[in-house]
């Protein structure tokens, strides 16, 4: 799919707010398009693949969700995909990542009320055919957008 500077505008800011109800209104004034543009261009970018989700950011632990872990497993490279797709299907999971590495290549990331929570998470990734090889509690995460996508056509005055 080929991509351009509107495209890369409106992924610039999707990434760059972290709430979810950035209006195409919003959106269309910053980059100085119409709104039914914005709008037309999400819907392309969903359907090409590019735009996956909106995700917002939550402190579990303020939210009153206190265990939040990082699951390090292994899973054999031929399954790896489908038993991250399957990981995810897990209650209390909230994001899996596959890495293309060949040990350690599966993170699970769960969020419990209780400790029990966490624990029938291990049961439940130890059946499905993982091998945890560690897991640690989350503290907090920092993100930022990638800064190639159309910064420069972002009219930074609109967002004061």
């Amino acid at each position: 799919m080929e991509t351009d500077s509107t495209d890369h505008a409106i992924l610039s800011l999707l990434q760059a707010e972290s709430r979810a109800d950035f209006t195409h209104d919003e959106i269309a004034e910053r980059i100085d398009v119409s709104s039914s543009t914005v709008n037309n261009r999400i819907q392309r970018l969903e359907a090409e693949g590019v735009l996956k989700k909106f995700d917002p950011v939550i402190d579990y632990e303020t939210a009153g969700a206190p265990h939040h872990i990082l699951f390090v497993c292994t899973a054999p490279i031929v399954e790896r995909k489908a038993l991250c797709k399957d990981a995810i299907e897990v209650p209390n999971v909230v994001n899996t990542r596959e890495l293309l590495t060949g040990s350690q290549n599966l993170h699970v990331e769960a969020v419990g009320m209780t400790a029990e929570d966490i624990e029938a998470v291990t049961e439940d990734l130890d059946a499905l055919g993982l091998e945890i090889n560690g897991s640690e509690s989350l503290r907090t995460e920092y993100s930022r957008p990638f800064d190639h996508f159309g910064s420069e056509v972002v009219d930074e005055s609109a967002s004061e």
